[in-house]
């Protein structure tokens, strides 16, 4: 008899999907993403330089840095009125400044780990090309080393929880609960009811989206009354500051609701919408391992998650200032992914619901 029971504990273990995607993807994926994938060291730096004495000795500086493992001269600043926009262009995280009083260095401290981070290597390059170039202890030229923080002078860590903890209340609210209320309706048999009258399933799934929308302009609110709470300034335009936003909501809508279409057990709704969407996007968005940490396939996969596009938007608009164009590529992808979401829900609504 116990032979039997273990014989049917295993065949009903393999024969659910979500029981076998816990007991064995999820320990891989967690293996692969925390002891291979993601780490806090960060591979590379993109910064700029900017040799406004236009000596020799700074062009063998640069050299210095490029030739650094982990930094990346990705461009040159040509006047110091360009060194602020610098930031607003790709992911440049510093600008070296060679000018007649000194080395001057531009730190973008949105993110304060990466700040500090970039800041010491680039610091320990000049420190040992002083010490090459002239007696003078690298100690004491390190010292003399000017550090203008862009966009958070004061280094505030709000600059850098803020974007992922409201990332992370979107999706809870408007992806994992919405999921569970609908599919809440199907194993309660409530969804044949009203998928029997005339309403149609556009309607319907609208109806239950509307409150989760309403909740939502709530959260919106408290993000902005966070904000002025901490004194983070939104530099860009508040019109797209709350578009971006509400397009990130709808993307968790519709997420959420495409897992709903396609399985019928609540509990097996609330697991994928864990292990599908809260734990990527909390771990490959940026949020706490840095993008700049990521490499080869990984990083392909970080590129195309919505959380990835919302919070590199979020700050591009709100810290750095930046319009529509520079941020229309993560529109797009927000956009692209909620609709597809959308599109792959309706055939999982039309078919038939187990009773």
């Amino acid at each position: 008899m116990l032979r039997a029971v273990i014989v049917k504990e295993f065949r009903h273990l393999f024969r659910d999907k979500v029981s076998f995607l816990l007991l064995f993807l999820m320990p891989a994926f967690l293996v692969l993403m925390l002891g291979y994938a993601l780490s806090f060291q960060v591979h590379h730096h993109d910064i700029q330089v900017f040799n406004a004495t236009h000596s020799a000795q700074a062009e063998r500086l640069f050299a210095r840095l490029d030739a650094n493992p982990v930094l990346y001269v990705c461009g040159r600043v040509d006047r110091i009125e360009d060194i602020e926009p610098a930031f607003s262009r790709g992911n440049t995280r510093a600008v070296v400044m060679y000018a007649d009083d000194g080395i001057h260095l531009f730190v973008e401290a949105t993110n304060t780990m990466l700040g500090r981070s970039v800041e010491t290597q680039i610091s320990k390059v000049i420190g040992q090309f002083a010490a090459d170039e002239n007696p003078l202890p690298s100690a004491q030229v390190i010292k003399e080393i000017p550090t203008r923080y862009i966009y958070n002078p004061s280094l505030k860590h709000g600059y850098n929880s803020v974007t992922g903890l409201m990332m992370l209340i979107f999706i809870l609210v408007n992806a994992i609960v919405l999921g569970t209320s609908i599919n809440r309706e199907k194993s309660q048999g409530s969804w044949r009811l009203l998928s029997v009258t005339q309403l149609g399933m556009g309607r319907i799934v609208l109806g239950k989206t509307i409150p989760f929308i309403a909740i939502s302009l709530l959260h919106v609110a408290m993000l902005y009354g966070v904000c002025i709470h901490f004194d983070i300034e939104v530099m860009g335009s508040l019109g797209l500051f709350f578009a971006i936003q509400f397009l990130y909501i709808f993307c968790c809508m519709a997420l959420g609701i495409l897992i709903a279409a396609w399985f019928d057990r609540p509990l097996d709704v609330l697991i994928l919408s864990w292990v599908i969407l809260f734990l990527p996007n909390v771990f490959l968005s940026g949020f706490v391992f840095p993008l700049s940490s990521m490499e080869g396939a990984v990083r392909d996969v970080a590129e195309l998650l919505p959380g990835t596009a919302f919070i590199t938007a979020f700050r591009n608009i709100a810290f750095k200032g930046t319009g529509l164009m520079q941020n229309l590529p993560y529109i797009l992808t927000l956009v692209a992914e909620t609709l597809l979401a959308l599109v792959f829900a309706i055939p999982g609504f039309k078919r038939t619901v187990p009773r």
